[in-house]
């Protein structure tokens, strides 16, 4: 079933985008070269089930791992290195398929961010043909949170920057809409008085 079908409902279409992008990646123009490559995968059952997940803040694991996608794409696109691999990476980066909100060390359960990198590339090996590039890539993104994990690529190194830099553009964002909200409303209260 194709991506638009997907997303649409109430006769309207959604449009699809990495976070503080305006590119619409199913549109054409600017997003037409990066949806070639990582199509398959956006309409990928699998792919879209990451939406069934939290990753940080109220961003969907689907929606973490698409904004990871996209900017590594353009940074590695950028700096002439291999930015197809960096795409498919970046969105299989985080392909680990659980809610890791419910972590529980009195069983015995490892840190997610110690495990998920493992977890992820295991899952992408069983659905998907990666090369040892997008390998090293998903199971290295945790550098250097896993220090043992060094990073062998350039593009490696890139999606690891990237990984922290959505995360936190994810976390604060939206608390700081909600402080900016709050300040408004404090400001109205103010001037009404």
């Amino acid at each position: 079933m194709p991506l638009k079908a997907v997303l649409e409902g109430d006769d309207r279409q959604i449009m699809l985008k990495a976070i503080g992008s305006k590119v619409d990646i199913l549109g054409s123009g600017k997003g037409e070269a990066y949806y070639y490559l990582v199509s398959d995968l956006l309409e990928n059952d699998l792919v879209l089930k990451m939406k069934d997940f939290t990753q940080h803040g109220d961003t969907s694991c689907f929606q973490h791992c698409l904004n990871v996608s996209y900017y590594n794409y353009k940074i590695c696109r950028f700096f002439s290195l291999n930015a197809r691999a960096a795409a498919r990476a970046g969105l299989l980066h985080d392909l680990f398929l659980y809610d890791w909100h419910t972590y529980k060390p009195d069983k015995g359960e490892r840190l997610h961010g110690f495990t998920h990198a493992e977890t992820a590339l295991k899952n992408a090996k069983e659905n998907f043909y990666i090369s040892d590039l997008e390998s090293d890539m998903i199971g290295k993104h945790m550098f250097p949170l896993n220090i043992t994990a060094l990073p062998r690529y350039r593009e490696t190194l890139i999606i690891t920057f990237v990984d922290k830099y959505c995360g936190l553009l994810e976390t604060v964002i939206p608390r700081m809409k909600k402080v900016g909200k709050k300040f408004r409303r404090t400001e109205e209260v103010r001037r009404s008085a």
